[in-house]
């Protein structure tokens, strides 16, 4: 039964998803090329899935991995995963069978649901020990009868693997609800406090009309950056549209923003936006009329999106570019809203988000203008960590004044104006002959240079400095220039130990399924 309009909203995303099918159960949830899904169909779904899954022996407490792309059916599964109170697994689908079973073995999963060609992966990662299903199958046979949700419960996320085995992020799903249902609220300019007559105002605005919003998130649902975003729309009954294809070409991107009235697109950084650049500068240099014609904002998420080309995508249309510092651990560490009359000098400028900190090496707040390099802390909720592993979750995760804090390792310094100067993970540090180079400042520097595409900076094992800055470079089309030019215009512009003593030019730069650099193919690159 629907509350009433003054009710709170709920703090379970399964609940709280139905409470939108029950209020307008014909407007558009999901849509991908020609499938659509209302939400009384989105809804349905699930729950025939929910109660086929049930019938397997899923429920409440178990955990099931997702080994899929992004698809409508992948979001109903999710749907009918949180209908169990059950919790979702993510599984990153470019994995082998070796790789996803240790995912599966980690987090003990009851059950796997993956798409058809990945199934026979799934089967070995398995090795028996949990049920796997077809994604799309189960959702024609009976419905679960709603229940009543009461208490939190547990949320995971595992992040990449990019320095070691994945980690099981461990959270609150009450508060990964809050979340979602705050942020697109606020961008219609409504506030989660009032309940269900805010949702309900949400739902009374149209989609396609000037105040509406249409979310495309263009990176994986395996990943944090796309399933918040697509959460987030939902939670404020936005239609969400997904790409068509298997992969994230640039046109695909554009014809799916022209053919669903895409308002708000979520990428990650300069691997997606050069990507969706193309299809924009062929339209142009074609004649052709622009295909973004309804976006209003960009935003992108954990990974370097330069200057350069946040320039470019605003001569095509008149776009608010917000820009954030975040990560798997949770929280959001720095912000950068940019638009065509932000200064070019503040096009790369980030502020502290609300409730963020910048810590020195005594976890006391960095001094605004005294160039000390801190690293970036942002509010989690109590008892936040990773499964099963104190030890790092201790090195990542910190209680100061009472507060929980996640603290991955992204490093800045807080100049005098409040504008931060991002430096990267501390992972990505490159020490050579005793000095420190941060890879995200040559980068950013590289980046500027009007040949240079795409960029990868990392350090190199050497014999006498222990490490060299080492570059992998990829050239605009028609373009030109020499490793040696690139090292001097690094040179003109910062210090000469942190110029590129090794690089490469590239036919592209090798990225990973989530837009960030694939750092193992650039080391092997350079090295060989």
């Amino acid at each position: 039964m629907t509350p009433l309009p003054d009710a709170p909203l709920p703090d379970d995303l399964a609940t709280h998803f139905e409470l939108v099918a029950d209020i307008a159960p014909d407007r558009l949830a999901v849509t991908c090329g020609d499938e659509s899904l209302t939400w009384g169909a989105f809804e349905d779904s699930a729950a025939r899935l929910a109660g086929w899954l049930a019938g397997q022996g899923v429920g409440d407490g178990d955990r099931v991995a997702m080994m899929a792309r992004n698809s409508p059916d992948y979001l109903v599964a999710l749907f009918a995963i949180w209908k169990l109170r059950a919790t979702m697994v993510n599984v990153n689908y470019r994995y082998r069978a070796e790789e996803a079973a240790y995912v599966l073995a980690d987090a003990n999963a009851k059950a796997v649901i993956a798409d058809p060609d990945l199934l026979d992966v799934a089967r070995a990662a398995s090795a028996g020990t949990a049920l796997v299903v077809r994604l799309g199958d189960g959702t024609d046979g009976p419905a679960l009868p709603r229940t009543q949700r009461e208490g939190d419960r547990e949320w995971l996320l595992y992040t990449g693997g990019t320095t070691g085995n994945p980690k099981a992020v461990v959270g609150s799903h009450a508060e990964r609800c809050r979340t979602a249902q705050s942020g697109t609220l606020r961008s219609l300019g409504l506030d989660r406090a009032d309940g269900v007559d805010a949702l309900r105002a949400a739902l009374a605005v149209d989609p396609q009309g000037p105040d509406g919003i249409v979310w495309l998130p263009a990176p994986p649902l395996m990943h944090g950056t796309g399933l918040y975003s697509a959460l987030g729309a939902l939670a404020a009954g936005a239609p969400v549209a997904l790409l068509p294809g298997r992969g994230t070409s640039g046109e695909d991107m554009a014809a799916t923003i022209d053919r669903h009235g895409v308002t708000d697109l979520t990428i990650v950084g300069d691997a997606f936006a050069l990507r969706l650049l193309d299809a924009l500068d062929a339209d142009a240099a074609a004649g052709r009329p622009p295909r973004i014609a309804r976006l209003r904002r960009i935003r992108s998420i954990g990974a370097v999106w330069s200057p350069a080309v946040k320039r470019r995508l605003l001569t095509h249309a008149d776009l608010a570019l917000h820009d954030s510092i975040a990560a798997s651990e949770g929280g959001l560490y720095a912000v950068s809203v940019v638009t065509r009359d932000t200064p070019d000098d503040r096009l790369g400028g980030f502020e502290l988000a609300p409730n963020a900190r910048l810590l020195d090496e005594n976890d006391r707040d960095v001094v605004p203008g005294s160039g000390v390099v801190g690293l970036l802390a942002a509010p989690v909720v109590a008892g936040a960590g990773y499964a099963g592993d104190p030890e790092k979750t201790a090195g990542a995760f910190r209680d100061l004044d009472g507060v929980r804090l996640s603290i991955p390792g992204d490093m800045a310094r807080l100049g005098a104006d409040g504008r931060l100067e991002l430096l990267g993970r501390g992972s990505s540090v490159i020490n050579t002959g005793g000095e420190k180079v941060y890879a995200d400042e040559v980068e950013i520097v590289l980046r500027e240079h009007p040949a240079v595409r795409d960029v990868v900076v990392v350090g190199v094992p050497d014999p006498m400095y222990g490490s060299v800055v080492g570059a992998v470079v990829a050239l605009e089309k028609g373009r030109e220039a020499t490793p040696d030019t690139l090292r001097d215009f690094v040179s003109a512009r910062l210090a000469s130990y942190k110029k590129p003593r090794r690089l490469l030019l590239a036919p592209e730069v090798e990225r990973l399924a989530s837009g960030k650099a694939d750092l193992r193919w650039a080391r092997d690159q350079l090295r060989s």
